[in-house]
């Protein structure tokens, strides 16, 4: 029956070893650190193949060349990147004559008219133009190289497989601590085992911090010199009458749904020249909702005069709409990487303190070395929580649940939303008949953790629908020696929990140095079950009646050490997830004996 009374002493209470637990964490580790860096190694190789095949016409021979024709091809029925640079050049190699139209290596097509305009005006300004032939196919030429240095980011991946090869390092050393638990028994998988695990994961924290922190300041630096800068410096343009060439709004597609942008092509005249754009503010891009841009491409109809804002420096830049727009908002998304990548950095720097000297051998120990700490310091320890003295005390699971449900969904959106951007650009090439099957298998990895977020999102949800339960003691906070009613009753249905077990758990914490290295060892020294039903009528309610023993240690936390105790509510639900929740409990110290 579970109304029993239960009194254990401390030298009976169970030991609990690690050494599962850290070789399931080692091989988790391990696994995660393979997905991570090979992620990392894939994009590497796939820059890399990009680069050495541009890097090839660096040794390729520079010839003069003679432009027969240079002007952007407009495809008026093509809705995705509708613009392209068209060159025709002649030159002589090795005494013969030879034609070419290739202008890069890959050829360029584009939505941003902007962009080919800017290169078009260079090619044509430029008095000595140079051509670069493959001397292995003389027929083969180009006049433009991609910039060695953009190499540089090619390295960036390598980052990523650094942090997977640290990772791959912490789950081997995790097995190493598990073997060596089992080896040396539960005692040691206890002392030793929360030191490696929080060890590694500061360590892994320290790196994602820095790395987010990198990439927010990063794209911010670049969006600051880039989209923001031109922003302000749209509101000093000339205001110039333009002519409307089309107006229409694209609709770009992907497995995240159908996103909508504004693309509105115009002609001007300015500096006796006739110019183009297809600019309607100084940042663009697509997003959800289709009726806006409808809107604003009804003010601009086909056909009609307007009035555009251009750049006297360079013609070639011009907006419909000058300064500041609601784009500006988006680009607060670099600062929250920052902010996020800082905000990790620091708590993990900050997650243990620095402490002096070592972990002691044996709870008991331990426990009679922060005694002698309190009697040779004459300090006082505080609670590691608020008493609740007199009365029922009723503890509730909180709001653990649904902030654990709400964590899991924003980085589910943050990651998807990232994924969905390269998934659009990956989608619309297989559309038009330019599908890539390396980006695709490349891709991949990067859906199944979309994916896996995704699952992790709704199995906290349907975690966050389970029973709640609610525990009560009868007499608030209770102190060592002390005998009190435990009672229990759950909020919601429990008829498809199959087994109900409440437990007492005493964790002690201590913070420590070896080297330069600080590192904080947990152990579970006590374990007193307190009821435990497999019948419905005994799983919703009930109440069992405990006795505290008298030679534990109360709770506390002394500098570098820590004494906690934790109430456990662990009930099974088939093909579902199972309840856990965890109610901090604050054990007194012994009560003086009446005089």
């Amino acid at each position: 029956m579970l109304g029993t009374s239960m009194g254990w002493k401390f030298g009976n209470s169970k030991r609990i070893g690690k050494s599962g637990s850290e070789k399931s964490g080692g091989g988790c580790l391990i696994l995660f650190g393979l997905v991570f860096g090979g992620i990392g190694l894939m994009v590497f190789l796939f820059a890399a193949r990009q680069f050495f095949s541009e890097a090839e016409t660096y040794g390729w021979t520079e010839t003069p060349c003679e432009i027969v024709r240079c002007e952007i091809q407009v495809e008026a029925n093509r809705e995705d990147d509708p613009f392209q640079l068209v060159v025709d050049y002649r030159y002589q190699f090795e005494g013969r004559r030879f034609e070419s139209n290739q202008v890069a290596l890959q050829t360029q097509r584009t939505d941003d008219y902007e962009k080919l305009a800017l290169k078009r005006r260079g090619i044509l300004e430029d008095r000595e133009l140079f051509c670069y032939v493959n001397p292995d196919n003389p027929s083969q030429a180009v006049i433009e190289r991609r910039a060695l240095t953009s190499g540089l980011f090619m390295l960036f991946p390598l980052l990523f497989v650094a942090i997977g090869g640290f990772i791959i390092w912490g789950g081997v050393g995790g097995l190493k601590k598990g073997k060596a638990i089992e080896k040396a028994g539960r005692k040691a998988a206890i002392s030793s085992g929360g030191s490696t695990s929080k060890s590694t994961g500061r360590k892994v924290g320290i790196a994602f911090g820095a790395i987010f922190a990198l990439i927010g300041l990063g794209v911010g630096i670049g969006m600051g010199n880039g989209p923001i800068k031109r922003m302000v410096m749209s509101r000093h343009w000339v205001e110039t009458p333009c002519q409307i060439i089309w107006s229409r709004v694209q609709s770009h597609d992907s497995d995240d749904g159908t996103t909508y942008s504004v693309d509105i092509f115009y002609e001007y005249q300015f500096g006796g020249e006739t110019h183009r754009s297809n600019r309607y503010e100084s940042m663009s891009g697509s997003s959800s909702g289709r009726s806006g841009k409808v809107t604003i491409t009804r003010r601009y109809p086909k056909g009609s005069q307007q009035v555009c804002f251009v750049n006297p420096d360079q013609p070639e830049q011009a907006v419909l709409v000058k300064g500041i727009t609601a784009w500006v908002f988006f680009m607060a998304l670099p600062l929250v990487f920052l902010l996020v990548g800082i905000g990790v950095l620091v708590g993990s720097l900050r997650q243990h303190p620095s402490a002096g000297g070592g972990p002691s051998k044996g709870a008991n120990g331990r426990h009679a070395a922060l005694a002698n700490r309190l009697a040779s310091t004459g300090s006082s320890p505080h609670l590691n929580a608020e008493p609740v003295a007199g009365g029922p005390m009723t503890l509730r699971p909180g709001k653990k649940r649904l902030l654990a449900c709400l964590g899991m969904l924003l980085v589910a959106l943050f990651w998807n939303g990232i994924i969905s951007v390269f998934l659009v650009e990956l989608v619309k090439g297989w559309r038009t008949g330019h599908g890539d099957w390396f980006q695709t298998l490349f891709m991949i990895p990067f859906v199944a953790i979309g994916v896996g977020l995704l699952g992790g999102f709704f199995y906290q949800l349907m975690a966050a629908t389970n029973p709640r339960p609610i525990i009560t003691l009868s007499s608030g906070n209770p102190a060592l020696g002390d005998s009190f009613d435990l009672s229990w009753t759950f909020s919601g249905g429990v008829s498809r929990v199959v087994q109900l077990k409440i437990s007492l758990w005493g964790i002690e914490s201590a913070t420590y140095r070896r080297g330069t290295t600080t590192a904080t060892s947990s152990e579970v020294f006590f374990h007193l079950p307190l009821a435990e039903g497999t019948a419905e009528s005994e799983i919703r309610c009930g109440t069992v009646r405990v006795t505290i023993p008298e030679d534990l240690m109360y709770s506390l936390k002394l500098g570098n050490n820590e004494i906690k105790y934790e109430l456990r509510v662990d009930a099974d639900i088939p093909l579902w997830p199972d309840i856990r929740d965890h109610f901090d409990l604050t054990l007194l110290p012994r009560r003086p004996d009446p005089v």
